[in-house]
């Protein structure tokens, strides 16, 4: 009975972790729309020209370190090595620690330099106020790969729900309070908050790591592994190096790096040459500004919502695939229904950002934005619509890559991706403004997708379920739409105003899409929850605590 319990238990915070680290990522996607509200797309533009260089210094200061710790930490787990998977967290952070004073320091100091260099000498505060988060990047990184490396999701989970929990309130209301000294005080009182997100975070895994530190974990019954890994674990030094460690962490955690650099200096060039392009255009620099916080602002941050949770699902199967590749079983059925549930959430997303950017823009942005900056969005979110699948299946690849420890695949690709947005937008932005830029960014995706995809499929042979990814979320999604053409139409000629419209309609399409994936079948309820209990019961025989 307890056994059952245990079991059942390890399910249930399985589905738990799952909604932890998608409501997080959320919250930190949404925060944006209240921040546009307060300081508009002027503010919004300033706020993003810092972090494309606050996204390329995190990366130096361990954002590749998290997915490396995780490796190698579930490597080491699965061999019986729980002393050298404890070991990989001091060997990892001590590295950071110098690179993270360096950044912080070297942004304090350079701020105005950088700042005028993008075009607009406002954002100078705004590094300021950004920089202390760079000192503790470093051990949150670590830490939480080390705890998903050990397949324990939950501390991860919750340090990033605090975090945006306390962007949010502190930002948003430390913002509020500076609005009426400029909007670039209001922006940097958002950036403080973000600051002390981190600190705080920081705190919190600290904490769960000097308690969880006091049980000891140690794999048991060693023979009902497979013969070669039992004859690799018996063959296996009983202490491995640090220098072996830190081979296997900077190895991975080097291309890693890379990956997450391409995008972010992609994205310094552009808060570089389309604020610009547009100024030589003709545009006057508020309204340059304006326009590019439009672009990677209230747009970017719509892409960046449905992006967030297949990237949950894309770092949840990373464990899982690394230890089928490191036991010689087979990694294509998970990888198999994170391809299902990535495509039944990006399909349905895609659809409404290409049919419905208006009724999108106006319900979540009215209140910050003139009526031609809505319209502007609505058109900038048509465009990029379709970079929402394609980043989805670039994160089903790069999943699968990394897992089998080609992580500098998706890389490369992407960075072929990068180069190929950075060639066309002078031309695009030329030719079409900042709906230009728009396009460019859509085809980097597309690029980096198509090419990733095939690296994987190489490996492993990736596989879908063509009906339940596909053809049933085609089909319930065009149906969704029709109900709400059918709902919004009804109600236009009533008296309700036009924010509960669109609400009820949107309300309408999103019961009639998840109905019909349920009777479908395409998400068997009673068949996803037996996994996670199936999952709960292979590691209760694999690990033991004392």
């Amino acid at each position: 009975m307890e056994k059952e319990h245990t079991v059942k238990s390890f399910g249930r915070s399985a589905v738990a972790l799952a909604a932890i680290g998608i409501i997080a990522k959320l919250i930190g996607a949404l925060y944006r729309v209240p921040l546009t509200n307060i300081v508009g797309a002027e503010g919004m533009g300033l706020y993003q020209m810092v972090f494309p260089l606050y996204t390329v210094l995190l990366a130096f200061c361990g954002s590749g370190m998290s997915g490396a710790t995780s490796r190698v930490v579930a490597k080491y787990t699965a061999l019986g090595n729980t002393a050298a998977a404890k070991r990989t967290i001091r060997i990892a952070i001590l590295p950071l620690v110098g690179v993270s004073v360096a950044c912080t320091v070297g942004v304090a100091l350079l701020r105005n330099v950088i700042s005028g260099v993008q075009g607009n000498t406002d954002a100078g505060i705004a590094y300021l106020a950004l920089c202390p988060s760079l000192l503790f990047a470093g051990g949150i990184n670590v830490l939480r790969g080390y705890f998903q490396g050990r397949s324990k999701m939950l501390p991860g989970g919750i340090s990033q729900l605090i975090e945006q929990i306390v962007k949010l309130t502190l930002g948003l209301y430390l913002s509020k309070q500076l609005l009426p000294y400029g909007v670039k005080y209001a922006v940097a009182g958002a950036l403080i908050g973000v600051s002390v997100s981190e600190l705080i975070a920081l705190f919190y895994l600290v904490i769960r790591y000097l308690v969880a530190g006091r049980r000891i974990v140690r794999i048991v019954n060693v023979p009902a592994l497979n013969t070669e890994i039992a004859q690799e674990f018996t063959a296996m030094p009983v202490v491995v190096s640090d220098k072996t460690i830190l081979k296997e962490l900077f190895s991975f955690a080097l291309s890693v790096t890379l990956g997450a650099l391409v995008l972010p200096i992609t994205q310094m060039i552009d808060s570089v040459l389309v604020i610009n392009l547009l100024m030589h255009a003709g545009a006057g620099r508020e309204s340059a500004t304006a326009m590019f916080g439009l672009f990677v602002g209230p747009v970017g941050t719509l892409i960046n919502m449905p992006t967030v949770v297949v990237l949950s699902v894309a770092i949840a199967f990373l464990p899982t695939i690394t230890r089928a590749v490191e036991t010689k079983e087979d990694a294509g059925a998970p990888t198999k229904s994170a391809a299902k549930w990535i495509m039944l959430f990006v399909i349905p997303i895609t659809a409404v950002f290409l049919f419905f950017p208006g009724s999108v823009c106006n319900v979540l942005y009215r209140k910050g934005l003139t009526a031609e900056q809505l319209s502007l969005a609505a058109q900038l979110l048509r465009v990029q619509a379709m970079s929402v699948f394609y980043i989805g299946i670039l994160q089903l690849s790069t999943a699968v890559l990394q897992g089998y420890n080609k992580a500098h695949k998706p890389v490369i690709n992407l960075l072929i991706g990068a180069c190929v947005k950075v060639g066309l937008t002078p031309f695009t932005v030329r030719a079409f403004g900042i709906t230009g830029a728009a396009f460019a960014t859509t085809l980097c995706y597309a690029v980096a997708a198509t090419l990733s995809m095939r690296c994987a499929y190489k490996r492993l042979r990736v596989g879908a379920d063509i009906k339940n990814a596909f053809i049933v979320p085609t089909v319930f999604t065009a149906l969704g739409a029709l109900a709400f053409w059918g709902t919004t139409y009804a109600l236009g000629a009533t008296a309700l105003p036009y924010l509960w419209q669109t609400i009820i309609g949107a309300a309408v399409f999103v019961v009639v899409y998840a109905a019909g994936i349920l009777v479908s079948g395409a998400i068997n309820i009673k068949s996803e929850i037996s996994g996670f209990i199936k999952l709960g019961r292979k590691k209760k025989n694999n690990l033991q605590k004392e």
